[in-house]
């Protein structure tokens, strides 16, 4: 569930959860509404946390066991 008070990194997953797991970094971008400049520092943080992977042009959950 997206509402006000969800912070930007748990967007993020949330929607990559509910799209299968993994999309183009371009649709990630509209389907969060947020700019570049300002989810490309997300997607870094998510990544060095091994929460995410990120394959050029294609970002992906990581599997959690």
């Amino acid at each position: 569930m997206t509402g006000p008070f969800q912070s930007p990194r748990d967007r993020v997953l949330w929607i990559l959860a509910h799209h299968g797991g993994k999309m183009k970094r371009s649709r990630l971008r509209a389907a969060t509404k947020m700019r570049e400049a300002y989810l490309n520092p997300i997607l870094g943080e998510l990544e060095r946390e091994g929460r995410i992977r990120i394959s050029g042009d294609i970002i992906a959950l990581e599997k959690v066991i």
